[in-house]
């Protein structure tokens, strides 16, 4: 059994999955875990695990959104390999220019915990506003165990398609485009309402801007609960992706792998582990229009559906499961688990 050390220095969600698959492969019984939160790293979205003598960092930031890259590369020189969630060859080398060797591809993230991963939970605030929000009906953090997220593949005749999504103010993202990202996404929800009225649940999460652009196209409040849009989107056939913040996969991707759907993604910005390619995983658009085709293509093709869906499925069991993406880590670092 090998002994790992963790250093956490935060307790944000982006940093959730990759203690949830620490966790896991410590239940194997293939890691001993002594866990740090008494730390201080350069971003609130980089971990630590120290194994074997080796130190591996896990950066979960969207997109390159540093408060001093400077640091970041200074820092990247003491680790001996830097996983990064949001990753770009180019960027790397624009960013990193002297430690870009060290850093490795880690994929998609997405909020999924485990029993036993309370790293998340210990703080008062968040455990009075869990509490809070549990009497409103939401679940709380632990109830979004990883496998709450799985679904074996299941062939349908008729499809069902999921797009809700959420609009971006300049104040949350770096984006110089950000109207014209909204503006596909509204025009996306419109189109699938006037195409598929009857096999497509789709809409905007309120917000202030939401209300100001498109108040028509709100989604209810019971629907956007996060265990209610869960078994909705299992329940789905073809579930369509939006980019996140900083040019970052958006969570809701790495949740359709999980469950084993058919998708259909705005391009990726940046690179992932393993073989996840298009046209077999996905469909990548740029345009209302190019998504739409992609729609009426698969709508139209259940054979395709399935296919798609078996091969996220098997993309979810070799690269994405918590323990899995961990333990490929682990194995690239020649960490013996």
């Amino acid at each position: 059994m090998t002994d790992v050390t963790i250093n956490i220095p935060a307790r944000t969600p982006h940093l959730c999955s990759v203690m949830t698959g620490l966790i896991l492969l410590e239940k194997q019984g293939k890691l001993r875990l002594k866990i740090n939160t008494d730390v201080n790293l350069p971003s609130a979205s980089i971990m630590e695990a120290v194994a074997d003598g080796k130190r591996l960092a896990y950066d979960m930031a969207d997109g390159y959104n540093f408060r001093n890259p400077d640091e970041i590369e200074k820092y990247i020189k003491t680790c001996d390999f830097y996983f990064k969630r949001s990753f770009s060859d180019e960027l790397n080398h624009s960013f990193f220019k002297e430690q870009s060797d060290k850093v490795y591809r880690w994929g998609f993230n997405y909020l999924a915990t485990c029993n036993g991963n309370d790293c998340f939970n210990r703080n008062s605030p968040k455990r009075l506003l869990e509490a809070v929000n549990f009497f409103r009906g939401r679940k709380p953090l632990k109830y979004f165990t990883y496998d709450r997220f799985e679904a074996v593949p299941n062939k349908k005749d008729k499809q069902k398609i999921l797009f809700m999504t959420r609009l971006w103010s300049d104040k949350q993202t770096t984006s110089k485009n950000i109207d014209e990202v909204n503006s596909m996404r509204i025009g996306i929800v419109k189109a699938l309402q006037k195409e598929y009225p009857n096999n497509s649940i789709t809409g905007i999460y309120d917000s202030k801007l939401a209300r100001k652009l498109c108040p028509e196209l709100i989604l209810p409040g019971k629907i956007t609960k996060r265990d209610c849009y869960l078994e909705t989107m299992k329940a789905s056939d073809i579930c369509i992706g939006s980019t996140g913040l900083h040019g970052s996969i958006g969570w809701k991707t790495g949740e359709y792998i999980a469950a084993s759907r058919a998708i259909i993604n705005e391009s990726f910005c940046y690179e992932v582990t393993g073989d996840f390619e298009i046209g077999k995983n996905y469909f990548a658009f740029e345009s209302v229009d190019e998504c739409l085709e992609h729609v009426e293509m698969l709508f139209d093709n259940p054979d395709k559906v399935y296919e798609m869906k078996k091969n996220n499925r098997d993309y979810y069991l070799n690269y994405l499961r918590p323990d899995v993406q961990v333990a490929n880590s682990l194995k690239e670092a020649n960490v013996k688990i």
